[in-house]
């Protein structure tokens, strides 16, 4: 009797890879944004920000499309708070504005609006912090801060002079001044007089 032996291995694979059988236009790759967002700009719609006037808005314009809800500022009191801020007094306080910012330009840019007229003469600074989000969820690397700023202007005064046949000579006539603006605010000078001789 004779008995056979046969000692090794077998080893099996199977592959369910059918890498060979995709199209091309089924192979696509995705790459991720992770670029920080920054701010390109921060001005007003005068031509001299050293003159603006004192119903006028902020705009800042970011380098990419921003995320609007991390787009915020103080609207409820003066309290420094969002993440736009603007402050006359190094943001120991700053503006209330009327709402949070208007997004515009593929929400690049955003238009701060004072919920009261700007302070006369002025200097006020803008201030974005970290917590502004583009739409891939990448903040500001770094707080941003303009070093300048905008500078409200003086309201200027104009001589005016009427012409009037109908004044009575020897009458003394009253007036004043009711100054008002855009935004409903208003103002109203001390009364004078003149006599017609």
């Amino acid at each position: 009797m004779l008995f056979l032996i046969i000692i090794g291995t077998v080893s099996c694979s199977t592959s369910s890879s059918n890498e060979d059988e995709l199209d091309e236009d089924d192979k696509t790759s995705t790459t991720t944004d992770t670029t920080a967002p920054t701010v390109t700009s921060v001005s007003t719609t005068a031509d001299n920000q050293s003159s603006v006037s004192i119903t006028d808005n902020i705009t800042v314009t970011f380098s990419e499309t921003m995320d609007t809800t991390y787009v915020t500022t103080s609207t409820s009191d003066t309290n420094c708070s969002g993440t736009i801020r603007v402050s006359s007094d190094n943001f120991s306080s700053c503006v209330r504005m009327s709402s949070e910012p208007a997004g515009s330009n593929s929400n690049k840019t955003f238009t701060l609006d004072p919920y009261d007229n700007l302070t006369l003469l002025t200097t006020y600074l803008t201030r974005v912090t970290t917590g502004v989000k583009d739409t891939a969820g990448n903040a500001m690397s770094s707080q941003y801060e303009t070093s300048s700023g905008v500078t409200t202007d003086n309201i200027s005064t104009t001589k005016l002079t009427v012409s009037n046949s109908g004044l009575t000579s020897g009458t003394t006539y009253y007036w004043k001044v009711v100054a008002s603006d855009p935004k409903g605010g208003s103002a109203e000078s001390e009364t004078w007089s003149f006599t017609v001789q």
